[in-house]
C-alpha cells in the first residue's frame, strides 16, 4: 500500500524566488495552518508536483508573497479564516471575479463590487434567493452579470464549470455550506451547498485557465482536532490543486485549429450559431457576433446543453443573454 501522502513542503515567506523547484501551488494560511494543515497532510496526492505552504502568523506578509507568486506566475490560495476580505486587497489588475456565496451578507463581496467598478468579468453562485437582496439581483441583471442559484446549480452541476472557466480570483465563502455538512462551521444556516458540491466547484476552479488566486473564508480561525470544517477546508484544498494539476490553457481565439467548429442553422432563414469544441478537453465555447465589430465576434464559455438546445431549434438563453451584452457594451 501506498504511503505517500499530499506533497506539502514548508515554505517561508522570505525564500519565495525564481530560483526555488517548481511547484502546483502555494497555500497561504492567516496565521497557523492548524488543523487544516493537519487534515490536509493526511489526504493522498493527486498529482507528483509539489505544493508550498506559508503561515502568515502575523499577517502581515501575504500581500508580499501574492506580488511575488503574481510575478511568477504561480497560483495561490489563502486560507483567510473568520474575517470577510476586504476586495481592494485581491482586485489588482485586469482580474476576473467568481464568488459562491448563500446571500447578500453584511459585509458581503457582492455589494462591494457594485460599489467599486465592476471587475471585467463576475459571476455569482450558490446563492440562495431567500437570503437575497431582490435589488442585488436586479441590478446584476442590468449589468449582464451571470448568476447560478442554488437550485439550478443542483439540477446540473455541469453549469457552473463554464463560468468558473473564465475567472483568475475565486472567493469561497464557506458559510454556504449547510449546517450538516460543517456543524463547527460559523454562523451555518440548514440549507446550502452539500460538501460534495462546494469540493466540485473548487476543482472547476482549478480547471481555469486564468486561475490566479483563491481565497477562502467564513470559518472558524482555530479549528479542533477532528474538526469537519477543518476537514473540509482541506479536501477544498486539495480539489482545487487536482484541477491545477490537470488544467488545460485553451481558447478558441488564440488556437482554431485545436477545436471542432459546429455550425447549426437555426430553421431555414434563422441565424447560424456556431459552437466550437475543444479536441484536447471536450469542453465546449459559442461564438456570438458583435454588430458594431463583426470582425471581433465573442467567444464564451458554455456546456453541452446550450448545443443540444440550439440543435433541437432553440436559440440558448446564454447567447441570448452574451449577444444583447455584447451589443449594448462594446
Amino acid at each position: 500500500m501506498s504511503e505517500k501522502r499530499f506533497p506539502l513542503e514548508h515554505l517561508h515567506a522570505d525564500a519565495l524566488c525564481e530560483d526555488m523547484p517548481p511547484c502546483t501551488a502555494i497555500v497561504i494560511f492567516t496565521g497557523k495552518g492548524g488543523e487544516i494543515l493537519n487534515e490536509l497532510k493526511k489526504l493522498y496526492p493527486q498529482s507528483h508536483s509539489r505544493i508550498y505552504y506559508i503561515e502568515d502568523t502575523l499577517e502581515t506578509r501575504m500581500p508580499v508573497v501574492l506580488s511575488v507568486a503574481e510575478k511568477m506566475r504561480i497560483p495561490c490560495i489563502v486560507m483567510y479564516g473568520n474575517d470577510t476580505p476586504q476586495m481592494t486587497a485581491f482586485l489588482q489588475g485586469e482580474v476576473r471575479v467568481s464568488l459562491v456565496s448563500r446571500g447578500t451578507e453584511n459585509p458581503d463581496p457582492v455589494t462591494e463590487l457594485l460599489e467599486r467598478s465592476v471587475p471585467r468579468y463576475f459571476t455569482w453562485l450558490g446563492y440562495q434567493r431567500y437570503l437575497t437582496d431582490p435589488g442585488i439581483l436586479e441590478t446584476l441583471s442590468d449589468k449582464y452579470i451571470e448568476t447560478l442559484r442554488l437550485g439550478e446549480f443542483r439540477d446540473n452541476p455541469g453549469t457552473a464549470e463554464p463560468l468558473l472557466r473564465e475567472a483568475s480570483l475565486h472567493l469561497i465563502d464557506m458559510r454556504c455550506v449547510r449546517h450538516a455538512d460543517v456543524p463547527d462551521g460559523n454562523d451555518t444556516t440548514p440549507n446550502g451547498l452539500y460538501a460534495e458540491e462546494i469540493c466540485t466547484l473548487a476543482r472547476y476552479m482549478g480547471l481555469s485557465r486564468h486561475f490566479r488566486l483563491a481565497v477562502v473564508y467564513g470559518y472558524p480561525g482555530k479549528c479542533k482536532g477532528g474538526s469537519q470544517i477543518a476537514r473540509l477546508n482541506a479536501q477544498i484544498i486539495w480539489h482545487l490543486t487536482e484541477g491545477l494539476a490537470i488544467s488545460t490553457d485553451e481558447h478558441p481565439q488564440e488556437d482554431p485549429a485545436s477545436f471542432y467548429r459546429k455550425a447549426v442553422q437555426m430553421g431555414e432563414d434563422g441565424q447560424e450559431l456556431v459552437f466550437l469544441q475543444s479536441r484536447k478537453s471536450g469542453r465546449w465555447w459559442m461564438e456570438v457576433p458583435n454588430s458594431k465589430q463583426p470582425d471581433k465576434p465573442s467567444y464564451i464559455s458554455c456546456s453541452t446543453g446550450e448545443y443540444v438546445m440550439a440543435c433541437k431549434g432553440e436559440i440558448p438563453m446564454k447567447w441570448l443573454f452574451y449577444y444583447q451584452k455584447s451589443n449594448n457594451f462594446s
